[in-house]
């Protein structure tokens, strides 16, 4: 297997410099994202009576930290550096630099999976497509797959414009609308089965309101959604689209 050259992009400077932290604090934000999505993985995974997951952009290994403890958990980055953490972080998975595109180890085969995650990661893709043809060769007939972008149809960004969250980080270089996003998964193969949003978390919203108050008039939907992970704000009102999808059960040929 051929490791990706490490090109400097995603080393601890660009996890400080985004998301303000290099490693992960009990109850932060980025606690709550990876249990939200953990918590919604497992619940595909149940459903269907699966047992292995797979997640492309793996990253420190949070989430797979979480679904490690249930089922057997794969995953990938092109970042040796976060493959390095998330080692630590998430002993029993097992986590590998390399781009989910090209040569992938014998130990992740083709048809081998239950569940694909993908949570936040095809928008730094020049070429989200490939990953998902990907994602789908990986996923057993019937399998699922969970991914999560940024939505540029969100409120956020109205509110915001260009210091929308998603336009803060230059390594986005996919920024898509949500019919692209779900026109692409349908071209790779997939049956959308549900969209759905993560709401407004990125306060604040309103210069001159005080930031406090401005976590119940926005951001109530996604406390309620994340602490029950339950994905009951519909697509369009928040900052992101989160779609599940599922490779039919049929090998019929791809359009």
């Amino acid at each position: 297997m051929s490791v990706p050259p490490d090109d400097g992009r995603f080393g601890p400077d660009y996890y400080r410099r985004v998301f303000g932290l290099d490693e992960m604090r009990r109850f932060n934000m980025h606690w709550w994202s990876a249990r939200f999505y953990a918590l919604l993985a497992r619940r595909l995974l149940r459903r269907a009576g699966g047992r292995r997951v797979f997640e492309i952009g793996c990253a420190h290994g949070y989430t797979l930290r979480w679904l490690e403890r249930e089922f057997e958990a794969f995953g990938v980055d092109l970042s040796p550096y976060a493959v390095e953490k998330a080692r630590a972080v998430a002993p029993r998975a097992r986590v590998f630099a390399a781009d989910v595109c090209g040569e992938l180890p014998a130990e992740i085969a083709a048809g081998g999976f239950d569940l694909v995650l993908a949570k936040y990661v095809l928008e730094h893709l020049p070429a989200p497509e490939k990953a998902l043809a990907a994602a789908r060769a990986l996923l057993a007939p019937g399998g699922a797959l969970l991914f999560a972008v940024p939505d540029t149809t969100s409120p956020g960004r109205r509110f915001k414009g260009d210091d929308w969250y998603a336009l803060r980080d230059e390594t986005h270089v996919s920024l898509l609308a949500p019919e692209e996003w779900l026109r692409l998964a349908r071209a790779a193969g997939f049956v959308v089965e549900r969209t759905f949003s993560d709401g407004l978390w990125d306060v604040p919203y309103v210069k001159w309101l005080p930031r406090l108050a401005q976590y119940p008039l926005f951001s109530l939907p996604t406390i309620v959604s994340v602490l029950f992970a339950r994905p009951w704000i519909p697509a369009g009102r928040g900052e992101n689209l989160i779609v599940v999808a599922r490779r039919p059960l049929s090998e019929e040929p791809l359009p």
